[in-house]
């Protein structure tokens, strides 16, 4: 009880364990950022890094900037492109080559163009995640990159400040 683990991308602290069964307490504000799962649908689960742990990618805290969705999928050899039209605020916070959160997975931006940015799935992530599962038109959370989130704040302050 109390540990934290992720489910899609959702930060999220386990109240009680039962058999098969985890109950968290979900704020408003968890709801309004993030997709609404449905039982018995494929989501992507994960446990908290301890901090001994291998990082594989960027930091993913969990708290979900905004929903997405699916613009388009298009495969390239074994594996896809998705091009996603985030929310119209997260744009400013999203780099060519800078890491990006879809559903807890931590991918890389290709491209963007736009109000859409691009990122390719690897077979790998395919079989391993729920990305394998989306289609044209599906919502996804997107967690941007915590240093885009930082800096753009500290770069808030000091303007105001002037």
């Amino acid at each position: 009880l109390g540990d934290s683990i992720s489910i899609n991308g959702v930060c999220l602290t386990i109240q009680k364990k039962q058999k098969n069964q985890l109950t968290f307490h979900v704020s408003e504000e968890t709801l309004n950022r993030t997709i609404a799962f449905t039982e018995k649908s494929l989501v992507n689960l994960e446990s908290s890094l301890s901090y001994n742990g291998k990082v594989g990618g960027h930091f993913v805290t969990g708290h979900i900037d905004g929903i997405g969705k699916i613009a388009s999928i298009k495969t390239n050899s074994q594996c896809w492109i998705l091009e996603i039209k985030p929310p119209k605020n997260l744009l400013k916070f999203i780099a060519v080559k800078g890491s990006i959160a879809i559903n807890g997975v931590s991918l890389t931006v290709n491209s963007i163009k736009n109000d859409r940015f691009k990122v390719n799935i690897i077979p790998y992530t395919l079989k391993e995640t729920n990305l394998g599962n989306l289609i044209k038109g599906s919502e996804i959370n997107i967690e941007i990159d915590l240093i885009a989130r930082y800096l753009d704040n500290i770069l808030k302050r000091k303007i105001k400040n002037k």
